[in-house]
């Protein structure tokens, strides 16, 4: 094992080993060690079009930094792992910590891992480019999957301080290095060392960290990765997200969110986003990847039952390079629906699976906790 996965290792075990107990004083000043972690572990299989069969499992961990801080929620750390049978695999380890009675937020997340994946070549993007009339050219959207993989390790932290009511202020880091290599004769490999910086911001007025009924929750980030601080490339990412909730009855409410991923600057191939992954489910393949991406969407969560739940959602998303791309014939559809269990019903925190459908794809997903709460 080198190194860079030793660290890792390390990143992923220590803080589930360290905030797995806290230490509290009895009546005669000594120090006793008492569990106070409420965990939730599942294991997945799904398959989608992509990775295949995949089976792997999510474990979570919630509690309190402080036994006697009542206003901050619960913190959280998540392993996730993962292995399907085109041979992709990967552990992720994530932290969010709340911080003095809410005063301060935090994430530490890392990882590892080796993906097989694909990217869509459109053949007029190709052909496009030979002199006028050498060959018909074809209509947008023909073409071929191209195969990749990319191995990755990566190290993010932020920290913010509440600056205002419900507005926080601070920054984030973030390290990774990824190698991709490509299934097609010709095509070189890309090898990155990225450490980026930026701003990290959120306002948030959710009446629930886990499960929100009502109120708001928006993030601007940045990272900018810069050549003179041993960046193989020069680029800024910017991140938007807008969720706002409408209470219908008790516990059922809408969601409104809007989503924007923007890279500017000299981007690699890793820096591009791509539509689907945690955001809009109903796209697994890959094929609508371009340097900015943004959807909207709703989604409608009702409880049946004590424990018991479905939610229903819908949205569009685009996959653009520029501005001037963005048209009604790159809109893409998707709908869907999952179901809910409530698993640790004192703190609504849930559990659950998503089916969607999206434009000649479609995804399966499982989830701790309630969808764009991250």
């Amino acid at each position: 094992m080198n190194q860079l996965k030793l660290r890792a290792l390390i990143l992923i075990f220590f803080p589930l080993f360290l905030f797995s107990q806290q230490t509290v004083k009895d009546t005669i000043g000594q120090v006793k060690t008492v569990k106070k972690v409420k965990k939730v572990i599942i294991p997945t299989i799904t398959y989608n079009n992509s990775f295949k069969a995949i089976f792997g499992f999510m474990a979570s961990g919630f509690y309190k930094l402080n036994a006697e801080d009542t206003i901050s929620p619960l913190s959280s750390s998540t392993l996730i792992g993962n292995y399907s049978t085109n041979n992709t695999w990967y552990i992720v380890q994530a932290n969010k910590f709340y911080i003095k009675e809410d005063k301060f937020r935090s994430k530490l997340v890392g990882g590892f891992g080796s993906i097989n994946f694909q990217t869509f070549v459109d053949w007029s993007d190709i052909i496009g480019g030979l002199p006028p009339g050498f060959v018909p050219v074809p209509p947008p959207g023909e073409g071929v999957f191209v195969g990749y993989n990319t191995q990755f390790q990566f190290v993010y932290l932020d920290f913010m301080a509440r600056v205002y009511k419900k507005l926080y202020l601070g920054a984030n880091l973030v390290y990774s290095h990824s190698l991709t290599e490509f299934d097609a004769d010709g095509v070189p490999s890309e090898d990155l060392n990225l450490f980026g910086f930026g701003l990290a911001s959120e306002y948030d007025t959710r009446n629930n960290q886990f499960m929100p009924l009502s109120g708001f929750n928006g993030k601007f980030n940045t990272m900018s990765f810069l050549e003179s601080l041993g960046s193989t490339s020069n680029y800024t990412n910017i991140n938007l997200e807008y969720n706002k909730y409408f209470p219908q009855g008790e516990r059922n409410t809408i969601l409104l969110r809007a989503y924007g991923q923007a890279a500017i600057g000299d981007v690699p191939f890793a820096g591009q986003n791509v539509v689907g992954r945690d955001d809009l489910r109903g796209y697994s393949n890959g094929k609508y990847r371009a340097n900015q991406v943004y959807d909207i969407q709703s989604e409608y969560r009702h409880w049946f039952a004590e424990k018991w739940g479905y939610v229903a959602f819908g949205g569009v998303a685009t996959a653009i390079n520029d501005a001037s791309d963005l048209s009604l014939d790159n809109l893409l559809p998707a709908v869907g629906g999952g179901i809910r269990f409530l698993a640790i019903p004192s703190h609504n925190i849930s559990v659950g699976m998503d089916v969607a459908v999206g434009k000649d794809d479609w995804g399966l997903y499982f989830r701790i906790g309630e969808a764009f709460t991250r």
